[in-house]
């Protein structure tokens, strides 16, 4: 807790003048340290430009190669023709063979035939451009084209050669080492990532939370009232010192005949680290999952057909299991809920390595989906009781953002390990990764975060006045609902489908998609930050509302892939600010509710309307990408997403911003 006599040192500095921060740190380590990061920079440039040197004529070479091959396919066709008695000039379909040849080879540009120095045939380019273009070529490279011709012997009429030419774009030299980069800059980020958590979660456990605790306990000895002990576990220099503070503290107390509380602080990071941990041990298998699941059901049905069967089972386990759980955490507590959902999904994941049938996959796969359902009620109901109203919303977008951070590591990592170890071994390393979380969920997860007793089980009356309640129908409605739906319809079923048809590729369609955990990392606890200190969670819940129909209907009306990243970033922003004020709004709307009851049934109404907004996502989009195409089916959802954020500002009315009076809010869900 702050002293209040440091917002008055603070303005006395203001006051007098005290000097601002630098923009840089000064001291000779620093410069230092700036300049062989320059050097570095600079070293890395050059050998990159180097390596893009030696790998072009490499590229060159194989483009060549594919070159040759296109020619033997339009020489195959012309010598049909000719053998059909068709004159050579008087041959006609060539450009739809082009046509053809594109859709296989995205980089080809022009194909042309030429007979005695005449250009005969021509697709991809104007006569002239294309004579401007072979003038202006040089050992087969021009300004914009890699230019291959090959000579095909044809006698006709007792006249020369044939000579087929082709161009592709010159951009194709460049574009394997461009993927390249963007690959290792996916991994940058990710380490990155995966560093920063273990940072965090290090220095906060070890570090801030400690002292946090000792700022207190040293205000109460400097007050002289002894009552406070550091009870915050930590063996080094902190602890020792406040260990002597404590035998200080305790001796004094009983000499006068008081006895000091042990003052501690929740692990609330922990709970970041524990979900990112959960989801990462599902997320690890999900690229390869359709694909092993058809080779285990081959033998009994159709692979596609068993594989969305399979999933489609641990998506409604999922489901079912949230609710239910939701209404029982409060009587079992977070961590044995946590440490069964683990025990669960580590079942359930070696279990679907060593499946060897459908059925067997079913049950593993169902484990599965329990065990993520148990272990997500567990974390967001242990952030629920450690935090209040003030800082509620900051405290779920912590738990968010492991989540994200795990769907954006998951698949990544996983395809890796897939590519490298083999699809089962893929599933064990994630049983591997949940069981690790039963582990430190003993160490990261209270027993009993504020020792409230659990609250009676809701009646059939109460649940009824929950359900009548206005607010908590608009928020259900138009803002939980709309949301899971279209991440599940946009972003997961249409974006993929559109990019790919529009000719991106797998990696650049899935460096789209990572943008959305990858924004809604980012930007997430500042947003949440915001919210809290604003206490208006409904309309955080409208502007990401407005933001994902801006992005939809940008989408729709420009369907180009980079107005799909931008909305795919917008979408990503729009949830990062949605969803944790959604938990929030709900639990401030049915306020009276959960003072009886409890936030359980609150919750439990809230996720599974979540999920059936998403299982009705990918249906409906398929549905509207069969009636108006799939750009069609994006202008429509964009229109959804508009539509709900007026009915929810319209309707959802006021709701008390200003908390009732509780206890201070937990630090650390303020600034962790």
């Amino acid at each position: 807790m702050t002293h209040p006599d440091k917002q008055t040192l603070l303005t006395d500095q203001a006051k007098s003048g005290a000097p601002r921060g630098r923009m840089l740190p000064k001291g000779t380590v620093w410069i230092l340290s700036l300049f062989s990061i320059l050097m570095l920079c600079v070293a890395l440039i050059g050998i990159s430009w180097r390596a893009a040197e030696l790998a072009r004529s490499d590229l060159q070479l194989e483009i060549s190669q594919k070159a040759e091959i296109e020619a033997e396919t339009l020489a195959g066709k012309i010598n049909r023709a000719i053998n059909l008695g068709i004159p050579l000039a008087e041959i006609v379909g060539f450009s739809d063979v082009l046509v053809q040849l594109k859709q296989a080879d995205p980089d080809l540009r022009f194909a042309a035939v030429v007979h005695d120095g005449d250009l005969l045939h021509t697709g991809g380019l104007g006569k002239g451009a294309l004579e401007s273009a072979l003038a202006d070529q040089h050992d087969g490279l021009s300004n914009d084209y890699i230019i291959t011709q090959i000579s095909l012997p044809h006698e006709i009429d007792n006249t020369d050669d044939i000579e087929i030419i082709i161009g592709h774009d010159r951009a194709a030299l460049m574009r394997p080492l461009t993927d390249n980069l963007f690959d290792i800059a996916v991994i940058l980020i990710i380490s990155l990532a995966l560093s920063f958590e273990l940072v965090l979660l290090v220095l906060t456990v070890n570090v801030a939370l400690p002292v946090r605790v000792a700022q207190r306990v040293l205000t109460s000895v400097r007050e002289k009232q002894f009552t406070l002990l550091h009870g915050q576990s930590s063996r080094d220099e902190i602890g020792k010192f406040m260990e002597n503070i404590n035998a200080v503290v305790t001796q004094t107390a009983r000499k006068r005949g008081t006895t000091p509380r042990s003052e501690r602080e929740v692990k609330l990071i922990g709970v970041r680290l524990l979900a990112f941990l959960f989801v990462l041990a599902e997320e690890l298998a999900r690229p390869i999952m359709p694909t092993f699941f058809g080779k285990v059901t081959s033998s009994m049905a159709d692979g596609n057909m068993a594989a969305g069967i399979i999933m489609a089972v641990h998506l409604l386990m999922v489901a079912i299991a949230m609710p239910v759980c939701s209404l029982f955490q409060e009587r079992v507590g977070s961590l044995r809920m946590y440490l069964t959902g683990a025990f669960l999904a580590t079942i359930g994941l070696c279990g679907t390595a060593f499946a060897t049938g459908m059925w067997d996959l079913l049950i593993w796969r169902a484990f599965s989906g329990i065990g993520y359902a148990t272990t997500f009620v567990a974390c967001q109901a242990y952030v629920i009781d450690a935090t209040t109203e003030r800082n509620r919303t900051q405290g779920t977008a912590m738990m968010v953002s492991g989540i994200m951070l795990a769907d954006i590591c998951g698949p990544a990592i996983g395809g890796i390990f897939a590519g490298h170890f083999g699809e089962a071994t893929t599933f064990i390393a994630g049983a591997v990764v949940a069981s690790l979380a039963v582990f430190l969920a003993f160490f990261l997860l209270d027993t009993h975060v504020r020792g409230q007793t659990p609250l009676p089980v809701p009646t059939r009356k109460a649940m009824k006045a929950l359900l009548a309640n206005r607010q908590f129908q608009v928020l259900i409605l138009f803002a939980a609902v709309p949301a899971k739906m279209i991440l599940s319809g946009f972003l997961f079923y249409l974006t993929p489908l559109i990019l790919i048809e529009q000719g991106a590729t797998i990696a650049e369609t899935g460096r789209v998609i990572m943008l959305y955990g990858l924004v809604a990392l980012l930007t997430g606890w500042s947003v949440a930050r915001w919210t809290d200190s604003k206490q208006r969670e409904t309309r955080a819940v409208g502007i990401g509302g407005g933001l994902t129909a801006l992005g939809l209907l940008l989408a729709g009306f420009m369907p180009l892939y980079g107005v799909f990243a931008v909305a795919v970033g917008l979408l990503g922003l729009a949830q990062a600010t949605s969803i944790p004020a959604q938990v929030s709004a709900s639990l401030k709307i049915s306020r009276d509710f959960t003072e009886e009851h409890g936030t359980g049934a609150v919750l439990a109404v809230l996720r599974l309307a979540e999920r059936l907004g998403g299982a009705t996502g990918p249906l409906l989009a398929a549905g509207l990408a069969l009636w108006l195409g799939t750009i069609g089916a994006v202008t429509v959802f964009g229109v959804i997403a508009l539509v709900s954020v007026l009915c929810f500002e319209l309707l959802i009315g006021h709701v008390d911003a200003s908390p009732k009076k509780q206890s201070e809010p937990l630090e650390e869900g303020a600034s962790s």
